[in-house]
């Protein structure tokens, strides 16, 4: 049986040109992270990571930070996010037919937090029901789905006993589930609550995951700064 801790990145630039860069305070969320990790004397047999720079960057500011910085992080895409931009290319149009309130210039879609939510839950709700877009969708959410899980299973076949992987909101989303036995609408209502740069914690083995703490901050909470916590 493995403990795998999977890990939120750290904010990254949303609404920025490139979103895959961790913002100043992504960075320092990675380092709290990983000084956290020392004073418990939190160690790994093994880390992996995503390929998508924000994940990556996370995983080295965490073990620069506990004094690990020689730590070889395995590199697996089976634990990139999903294209948000490209379901906003293929579904927004469709979204914007039938929902008149979504007819913007895609341009401003990130101004407003809140907005983008409720449309981005709609676009969402068009790629869970495999609905035909605008444009191309290169991976079903099935597809999504079968690939998180996947990497978990190539950890489980690692052998190794004490995981960390550090991924996105989506892929933790699967995991949850996969563990929970979940319809996919309700999974990805999770997928909201998850912050930047928590830890959850499973145990994977034959029988699939376990869950056994979800959305951990102890890291930021410490540090009593309520601008530490964010989602997006």
């Amino acid at each position: 049986m493995t403990s795998l801790v999977l890990v939120r990145h750290g904010q990254a630039s949303f609404g920025a040109r490139n979103y895959d860069e961790l913002s100043a305070l992504g960075e320092r969320q990675g380092v709290l992270l990983g000084e956290y990790w020392q004073r418990c004397g939190r160690r790994f047999d093994a880390a992996w990571s995503g390929g998508m720079e924000r994940q990556k960057l996370t995983a080295t500011r965490a073990f620069g930070a506990m004094d690990a910085p020689d730590t070889a992080v395995a590199i697996d895409t089976a634990f990139n996010e999903f294209d948000h931009t490209q379901l906003i290319r293929a579904y927004l149009p469709l979204v914007a037919k039938e929902h008149p309130r979504f007819q913007v210039d895609p341009r401003t879609l990130f101004n407003d937090h809140d907005a983008f939510q409720r449309l981005f839950d709609l676009i969402i709700a068009c790629w869970i029901g495999e609905r035909k877009g605008a444009a191309p969708i290169d991976e079903s959410w099935e597809a999504f789905q079968a690939r998180c899980m996947d990497g978990l299973r190539r950890i489980a076949d690692s052998g190794a006993k004490r995981v960390v992987a550090f991924t996105s909101g989506g892929v933790i989303t699967a995991a949850l589930r996969a563990a929970l036995n979940l319809d996919a609408d309700k999974a990805f209502h999770l997928n909201w609550e998850i912050l930047n740069a928590s830890v959850h914690t499973f145990k994977l083995g034959k029988r699939g995951l376990i869950l056994q703490r979800f959305n951990e901050t102890a890291h930021l909470e410490v540090m009593q700064d309520p601008d530490l916590f964010t989602y997006r």
